[in-house]
């Protein structure tokens, strides 16, 4: 399973997608985002990802899901 088929297995109320930046002297790099009721967290893996949505749905409490 891919991470972010992971991730939006684990976290179904969020929207996942990528962006990825590239440059010409080093590889291209993905940058992962996530977004939710006019949120949108974003970061380089989906261990860090799932950290940060994890911590905005404790911060949301209970009624994070409306």
């Amino acid at each position: 399973m891919d991470d972010l088929t992971k991730l939006r297995r684990d976290h179904p109320g969020w929207q996942f997608g990528t962006v990825w930046a590239s440059a010409a002297s080093g590889p291209d790099k993905r940058r992962l985002w996530a977004s939710r009721n006019g949120i949108l967290l974003t970061a380089w893996t989906a261990a860090e990802l799932a950290q940060d949505i994890t911590r905005e749905d404790n911060a949301a409490g209970p009624c994070s899901n409306l």
